[in-house]
């Protein structure tokens, strides 16, 4: 094995928290390595006035790593793994996923609310996320979604300086990252909105052919996560792998087996379908559910 490897991050401070403990937890069990941090500016963090769905969706985050990684500069790629897309590169898999952190939405807002429904008619919610925008709509067709990019900071700062009731952000970033909210009032959202696919874990992404960064990623890799988002990314892949109208997809272990639960709505909430099923084996669960949407002609109503 090679005494050194490079690794691939975006340079935001969430990506690059990510990626120290990725290194972190390579360096523990493999002291004789030496880790180098490359830090990479993808399509996503230069076009931050744009929205997602204008520019490609979340694949703009790790487009230009990918080529790094494919090219052979970097050896292994750290991601948010709701922002990797379900089909990869034929050149790289996903070498490695880290058990996952909170897979759920918190409410961020300045005065208390008990759920959504508690919300003041036309509030004014910060979001970037059509798969919220959707789910919010659903339940409160009077709120206002207000479109917020940036860092995790950024967008809480957003609360003062946009004039907004609240902004809705994952939970794991803002756990990662220390953020201190406590002069903000918190709703955890488990209860009333689905995850996208991925949410809360981290993938870690090398070359399909490299044995040796297979066999180093392999030891932190967390097979009942990789289990649940797994179906997770194949019911997201049924559905054409796209982030442009609302899908919610989480998988979660419950017994000897994990159920699924997976959504997809337009993005004005006015057409809205769910579905679970419980599996003990079944890694097609996922895309057995998004082909039985399709055929009920969901599809049809979102376009």
């Amino acid at each position: 094995m090679k005494s050194k490897f490079v690794v691939g991050s975006r340079k935001s401070n969430l990506a690059l928290v990510q990626t120290r403990m990725v290194v972190k937890q390579l360096s523990q069990l493999n002291p004789d390595i030496e880790f180098e941090i490359k830090e990479i500016t993808t399509e996503g963090d230069v076009r931050l006035k744009e929205s997602l769905q204008k520019i490609g969706g979340k694949g703009v985050f790790i487009k230009e790593i990918e080529n790094e990684l494919a090219e052979g500069q970097i050896d292994f790629a750290v991601h948010s793994l709701k922002d990797v897309t379900p089909e990869l590169d034929s050149r790289v898999t996903i070498g490695a996923i880290l058990k996952r952190a909170s897979p759920f939405d918190l409410l961020i807002s300045k005065q208390k609310f008990a759920s959504l429904a508690d919300l003041p008619r036309a509030a004014r919610i910060g979001t970037n996320s059509v798969r919220r925008q959707g789910q919010i709509l659903h339940l409160r067709d009077d709120v206002s979604i207000i479109p917020i990019r940036g860092n995790v900071e950024t967008r809480i700062n957003k609360i003062e300086s946009e004039n907004l009731d609240g902004v809705i952000l994952a939970e794991a970033g803002i756990s990662r990252l220390g953020i201190d909210i406590s002069k903000y009032n918190v709703l955890n959202l488990k209860n009333e909105l689905l995850p996208a696919a991925g949410q809360g874990a981290i993938a870690v992404e090398c070359r399909a052919a490299d044995k040796d960064t297979l066999n180093l990623l392999n030891q932190i890799n967390d097979e009942v996560t990789r289990r649940c988002v797994d179906i997770e990314r194949s019911f997201l892949d049924g559905l054409g792998g796209s982030c442009n109208f609302p899908i919610g997809s989480f998988a979660e272990p419950k017994d000897d087996q994990i159920k699924f639960t997976g959504l997809v709505a337009s993005s004005d909430g006015k057409h809205f379908v769910t579905d679970s099923a419980l599996t003990k084996d079944d890694a097609n669960v996922g895309r057995d559910m998004a082909i039985k949407m399709q055929a009920n002609g969901i599809m049809d109503l979102l376009y």
